[in-house]
């Protein structure tokens, strides 16, 4: 429609480069390539500390941190009913409507709201809180240091999910990384002239904070240049909207966090004294050093990803948003099968010299804590194409009958095989999560192919022998014609002289 002079401001009707010239967004491409390049730093930053931390405390000590820090992780998005969460899916549709201010203080007020109520029940009742966390219903200054622990983090998730979801890659890269080396710092620092629990836990608290700062410089400069429509935001719209959405995505969360921590606190609880238990995690804890590391780029890389599907689906370019996944999916197998087989050949170096061979229980499990850390990395990706489709709950099914069945595994196995059986129950159980996941977007349209099959069993070959997992990935790579095309794709797209050809292309094909 062309407008009259009597009609309302452009801004009351955004166009398409208005959101654009407010927030410029990062291509996929340099998005991916930035998150890759800072998160190896940021990583390797992390992995120093760990294995700091490892040689700086005793294995329960250890196991206690483990603990804080999962039920941190967990109880935070659980409070929040999933609404940080539901910002990358949501925030482009606002932005282009000119509503995004209005939409954004509704979303943040609430969160801060339940932010301060989970706050105020653990003052209330520390010694239940000290329990569930430690197993020691005294710990209430530990209780302290963990509430307010969990509304730093708080902050910091919800900033990060609004600059994410404005694809600001390189902002968020950079948030993450100020996270990770003021942690790193302040946490180093303190276990050097103190070493207490208490303050490992503030330090956390502090780094969160001090890792939000990029956020706001983001949104302070660009906030004003906000388009604002007119028209008020239909709130119940909005809500009727979001909601189911948040709603699918809270019950995810709290699937995925319980199914991540299911195995610790059954050795923790079960175990035949708290101290006892506390050991048998620390052990588990130092396992998953370098494994954690790839879930946690998965997780990474799942959140950068989301935006960018989303807006493919949005555009009605649904087999787009399959065929990128399925090569996405098919890499991170590789890459990290191979990346573990390489961590496995160092890791008795590693235990016996940077660990002091402190931890041969963990040492022990390494290569299951690999496979199945793989396996939820991949379905930590894979997950998005049922989010962007709105089939959500589907992926809470799967991670309902993962963690219904991590725990009857446990019950069974860890009696008889203590920290070997939990992990394995542990990898069974990521694997169910991983078949479920592929049943539900064949369901909704996502083909099956070769490249899924090779993207299941490849971690599996971690069992057997690290040259075993190199073979593998190599003869993939060779012998797949799918694979060896995508291959040359993709080289083709990191060649600086073939991105030149593309650009010069599109201007020469571009209208005048």
């Amino acid at each position: 429609m062309i407008p009259s002079p009597s009609d309302p401001p452009a801004a009351a009707e955004p166009t398409a480069a208005e959101p654009a010239a407010a927030f410029p967004a990062d291509s996929l491409a340099i998005g991916m390539s930035v998150m890759l390049a800072m998160t190896i730093v940021q990583r390797g930053i992390g992995f120093f500390r760990s294995i700091w931390m490892c040689r700086m405390l005793e294995d329960d000590v250890l196991g206690q941190w483990a603990m804080a820090l999962g039920f941190i992780t967990m109880v935070t998005p659980m409070l929040l009913l999933g609404l940080p969460g539901s910002l990358p899916r949501y925030v482009a549709a606002y932005l282009n409507q000119g509503h995004l201010k209005a939409f954004l203080r509704r979303i943040l007020w609430l969160t801060g709201v339940l932010s301060c109520a989970g706050f105020a029940a653990m003052l209330l009742l520390p010694e239940i809180f000290g329990w569930l966390i430690f197993r020691e219903p005294t710990s209430v200054n530990l209780v302290v240091a963990v509430a307010l622990t969990v509304v730093s983090i708080t902050i910091f998730n919800s900033m990060n999910e609004l600059i994410a979801s404005l694809r600001q890659v390189r902002v968020v890269s950079i948030m993450q990384f100020i996270n990770s080396v003021s942690f790193t710092v302040i946490a180093i620092a303190w276990l050097y002239f103190d070493g207490s629990l208490l303050g490992l836990i503030y330090s956390f608290a502090a780094s969160c904070l001090i890792g939000t700062l990029p956020a706001w410089w983001v949104l302070a400069h660009y906030w004003h240049a906000i388009p604002h429509n007119t028209d008020p935001l239909h709130a119940p719209s909005m809500w009727k909207r979001v909601l189911p959405y948040a709603a699918a995505l809270w019950v995810m969360n709290l699937l995925a966090n319980a199914f991540e921590l299911s195995d610790r606190y059954m050795i923790l609880h079960f175990s035949a004294a708290a101290d006892l238990g506390q050991s048998l995690v620390g052990q588990y804890h130092s396992a998953r050093l370098i494994p954690a590391l790839l879930l946690s780029l998965a997780a990474m890389a799942s959140g950068i990803l989301l935006p960018y599907l989303t807006s493919d689906w949005e555009a009605g370019r649904h087999q787009a948003v399959r065929d990128r996944l399925r090569k996405i999916l098919l890499a991170v197998a590789c890459l990290f099968t191979a990346g573990g087989a390489v961590a496995l050949w160092i890791s008795p170096w590693m235990f016996d010299t940077l660990l002091a061979g402190r931890y041969p229980g963990g040492l022990a499990v390494m290569p299951m804590a690999f496979t199945f850390s793989i396996w939820g990395a991949i379905a930590a990706i894979a997950q998005n194409y049922l989010w962007v489709a709105e089939k959500g709950k589907y992926v809470g099914w799967a991670l309902g009958i993962g963690l219904v069945a991590n725990l009857l595994l446990n019950h069974l196995l860890l009696p008889i095989l203590g920290l070997k059986g939990a992990v394995i129950a542990t990898m069974v159980s990521n694997l169910i999560v991983l078949v479920g996941i592929w049943v539900a977007m064949r369901g909704t349209g996502f083909r099956w192919d070769s490249s899924l099959i090779w993207t299941t069993l490849l971690p599996a070959t971690l069992l057997y022998h690290p040259l075993a997992s190199i073979l593998c990935v190599a003869a993939v790579a060779i012998l797949s014609e799918q694979t060896r095309g995508w291959i040359v794709e993709g080289l083709q797209i990191i060649d600086p002289r073939q991105r030149l050809a593309n650009r010069k292309h599109s201007c020469e094909s571009a209208p005048s």
